[in-house]
This record gives structure tokens, C-alpha cells and sequence, in this order.
């Protein structure tokens, strides 16, 4: 062989958004000046770069060269290890061609977001939302979901609550407010929750919301009601009052008054 290469470091691992370099040795063992084509070949090739990628290189002599790895901090890039290899091509032998490989391993991170929709409800008997969770992060995450208010004045229903998101997509929860006492009348009451989505090996994320309590008899039907008891109530007064006033106009009937004359003549008397 007229080339020989060979790595520092075969196997670096790397934080998802940090970089890391490798050094590659290169010799020249032919009895030419010898030009060599660098590259970085295999599944990593898109996110490096290697320096110089070009080598005039004298018999006998060696160099190096600098290969820079840089793992976006994204989803599109899983955690775990990417094998690559960096191609060395001699331009005046290029039988002699090498690849030396290596190993980046991408550790993994955790980055979950989330969005309560809507951000308020209102009702007698309660309200839906949903949790939309966002998995940014490299690897797949559980995530756990609860339901909490200041006043325990709330209950709550996740369906799910708990769920597996892989990386770069979203999965949602329905949630389920109900207070846990009714309002029989009077004015409507707010009640702020938060529900807590805790990934495993992540920071908790906490999205508040708010429940609008209506009453059960909300003040304009009790003001109907009133109204159609007041009505009633004077409606029957005024039926009362005509009766009265047609008892009381009501003439005597005549048959009836000459017999209470006949009844006064004194005895004896025909």
C-alpha cells in the first residue's frame, strides 16, 4: 500500500447542538508527491465537514486533517450511533484508496411542549379542552398528565393520561372539567386549573386554563319566574274582583220579594 490512514479518536461521543472533531493521519509511503481527495462518507456524512479536503502529500512525509461532526439538536437526527468512515483517494494511485471508519455516538435529549386548547370554558356542568404535546427532542418520551386547581373546587378526566410521543411528532389528550359542587343561582364563577404534562427524564410542563362556572338558574330565568308568579298572581286578583263586581250588580228577582210581604200580614188575615 502507498497510503496508510488512520484515526485519533474512533469512537466520539457528542451532546445533540455540540461538535466534536476527529484527526485523521495520513502518510505517504509511494516514492511520488502524492495528491489525496478527502471525504466523509456513511449515515453522519450531511452534518460534517473534514479540513483540508484536498492533501499534496511528499514521499516519506505525513499529515493530518480535521474531521468536524455537528449533530443538529433536532429530532431528525435519533439518538444513537452513526457509523462513518472518511474516504482517502490518492490521485496517482487511487487502487490504493483507504477508509479508515469510526463511531459518533449522538446522546440523547429531551424537549416536550405543549398547548392547552381552548384556554377557557364555560358551562353548568362543566367543559372539554385537549393537550396538544410536542415531542422536540431526539428520542421517544412518556409523558404523565394531572389535573390540579388551588381550591380542589375542580374534578378532572384525561383520556389518556399518559402518552408515548415519538420524536418530532404530537399526540393529544382530552380533558374533562367538571366542578365538584353545583351553583343553583346567582352569578357565574371562574375557576383557574393547570394541567401538568411531566415527560420521563424531563422538566414538567405546566399549562394553565380556566373553567367558567355557570349557575344552574341563572338570575334572568329566577327574574322570568318572578315575573310569571307576579303575573299570575295579579291576574287573579282582577278574576276575583269581577266576580265580586257581577255578584254585587246583580238584580232581585220579583216572586221572591212578595212573598216576604205576604209573610209580615198580621194572623187571621188572608
Amino acid at each position: 500500500m502507498s497510503t496508510t490512514a488512520s484515526l485519533d479518536m474512533p469512537r466520539l461521543s457528542l451532546e445533540a447542538g455540540a461538535e466534536g472533531v476527529v484527526h485523521l493521519t495520513l502518510r505517504n509511503d509511494s516514492d511520488v508527491v502524492e495528491e489525496y481527495a478527502l471525504r466523509v462518507v456513511g449515515p453522519a456524512a450531511s452534518w460534517a465537514e473534514i479540513l483540508p479536503d484536498r492533501i499534496s502529500l511528499y514521499p516519506g512525509h505525513n499529515t493530518t486533517a480535521a474531521a468536524t461532526f455537528k449533530p443538529l439538536r433536532s429530532a431528525s437526527i435519533p439518538a444513537g450511533d452513526f457509523v462513518f468512515g472518511i474516504h482517502v483517494l490518492p490521485t496517482e494511485h487511487p487502487e490504493d484508496a483507504v477508509l479508515p471508519e469510526g463511531v459518533v455516538e449522538v446522546l440523547p435529549f429531551v424537549e416536550t411542549t405543549g398547548e392547552l386548547m381552548p384556554r377557557m370554558s364555560r358551562g353548568k356542568r362543566g367543559g372539554k379542552h385537549h393537550v396538544a404535546l410536542d415531542n422536540w427532542g431526539n428520542v421517544p418520551v412518556t409523558v404523565e398528565l394531572a389535573g390540579s386547581d388551588p381550591g380542589e373546587l375542580l374534578e378532572f378526566e384525561l383520556e389518556p393520561p399518559e402518552l408515548t410521543i415519538e420524536p418530532g411528532t404530537v399526540q393529544f389528550t382530552a380533558v374533562r372539567v367538571r366542578p365538584a359542587e353545583k351553583i343553583w343561582s346567582g352569578t357565574p364563577a371562574t375557576r383557574m386549573f393547570a394541567v401538568t404534562a411531566t415527560p420521563e427524564g424531563g422538566l414538567p410542563v405546566l399549562l394553565d386554563g380556566s373553567h367558567v362556572q355557570d349557575p344552574v338558574l341563572p338570575w334572568r330565568t329566577i327574574k322570568a319566574v318572578l315575573f310569571l308568579l307576579l303575573l299570575a298572581a295579579a291576574l287573579t286578583v282582577a278574576w276575583n274582583l269581577s266576580v265580586e263586581s257581577v255578584r254585587v250588580s246583580e238584580p232581585s228577582k220579583p216572586g221572591a220579594s212578595q212573598g216576604a210581604a205576604l209573610n209580615v200580614l198580621p194572623y187571621g188575615i188572608q
